[in-house]
């Protein structure tokens, strides 16, 4: 089948990659062709910013070309539309729609698609859910994945972003939840809401463990700490408790907190605590390799409205490579299995123990087990397996 994926950056996946990166690499991965449209235009960007500059010289380059083949991927292509990141006005809205939906129907022509699936994430183009049977065709479906609590952020107008959810909800021929809580949020507008949980590159989480397993030398990575440490991967923002990381890091002087990841918010308190390193952003075909240095892994997340639909892919990757986890009470962590913490003392006291008790590689082994039927190529034959019923359902009408 043809799939358009209406989502963020592509170049994401390089550091950070999302539900939506892992998933449209296993459908390209399995014989379908993909087109990926960088959407976004969520928020307003800031004259004041140097990512919003640097983000918006690149859609202006970007918009000039046609599809581009996706480097390392076959059967995908990305193109980036040019759009105005106004989303607060609602003609602004219908007016990017038009200018997406013109710019992907020249490139399915010319890529030859047909009757593609559309698998939306961006709630401000509910008019390209609404539109996409006049651009495909009649057997054209049009998916909404929802994937996160959008009304719920801060840097984004929440009345707006709750308008437009519940607009793609409206629109969809069916919703796609990661989560339970948006589930139940996305069944308030739509009568066909699916649960797809996030799954895990199992071999590459995976393989520093198997390789010690087996007997061979895993070196760590030259720019890990010895001795113990408590390790957290994935992007610091509005979202991270820094409070909580900074008592993990005082309580335990012997161990090092290391943080894997880029940061969008103020980090100075961090950077200024003897034993807590940001290391960054690393690829992430080395995050494996920094894992498996953890004595323990964190989820150290402020429990609210936004993280409470939080389905954290970084639970299955440590989990996948053999780490054991200590969490805040989120709900989709709470149905893991894992040490769940219900206030800070319990959390510092769970990743002492942790560290007091490493896990044997046995252990290790059994943990990464836990999630070895959790990959992405899972997901996506679920994911297949929706589409194709709900397929066979619109040709029987």
């Amino acid at each position: 089948m043809d799939f358009v994926m209406l989502a963020n950056s592509w170049s994401a996946a390089i550091a950070n990659p999302t539900s939506k990166h892992h998933l449209a690499g296993a459908l390209a991965a399995s014989g379908h062709r993909v087109l990926w449209i960088e959407g976004a235009g969520m928020r307003r960007p800031s004259v004041f910013s140097t990512r919003d500059w640097r983000r918006g010289l690149r859609r202006l380059t970007y918009a000039a070309f046609g599809a581009r083949p996706a480097a390392a991927v076959s059967s995908l292509w990305i193109v980036s539309p040019f759009i105005v990141p106004l989303p607060r006005i609602s003609a602004i809205r219908w007016l990017n729609a038009r200018l997406v939906m013109a710019h992907t129907r020249g490139v399915m022509v010319k890529l030859g698609f047909s009757e593609p699936t559309l698998i939306n994430y961006v709630p401000t183009f509910h008019d390209v859910l609404g539109g996409w049977r006049s651009l495909a065709g009649p057997r054209g479906l049009a998916v909404y994945h929802c994937v996160d609590r959008w009304d719920a952020f801060g840097r984004y107008d929440s009345q707006i972003m709750a308008k437009c959810d519940s607009l793609c909800c409206a629109a969809a021929d069916f919703v796609v939840a990661s989560s339970r809580d948006l589930e139940d949020r996305c069944r308030r507008h739509s009568q066909d809401v699916r649960y797809l949980p996030h799954g895990v590159k199992h071999g590459h989480f995976a393989g520093p463990l198997r390789r010690a397993a087996a007997g061979a030398s895993v070196p760590p990575p030259g720019d890990m700490p010895g001795g113990p440490v408590v390790g957290f991967i994935g992007l610091i923002s509005e979202w991270v408790d820094q409070n909580l990381i900074l008592r993990v890091a005082n309580e335990n002087p012997a161990a090092t907190v290391a943080l894997i990841g880029d940061a969008d918010v103020d980090t100075r308190r961090l950077k200024g605590a003897r034993n807590v390193m940001l290391l960054g952003p690393r690829l992430f075909n080395v995050i494996p390799e920094y894992v498996a240095r953890f004595s323990v892994g964190i989820i150290p997340f402020v429990v609210n409205e936004l993280t409470r639909a939080v389905n954290p892919i970084k639970l299955y990757e440590l989990l996948a490579a053999g780490c054991p986890v200590v969490s805040t009470a989120i709900p989709e962590v709470v149905r893991s299995g894992v040490a769940i913490a219900k206030d800070s003392d319990q959390f510092v006291a769970f990743v002492r123990r942790a560290l007091e008790k490493p896990l044997s590689l046995e252990e290790k082994l059994a943990l990464s087990r836990s999630v070895e039927d959790c990959t992405w190529e899972r997901r996506t034959a679920e994911l297949l397996m929706m589409i194709k019923e709900r397929k066979s359902k619109m040709a029987a009408l």
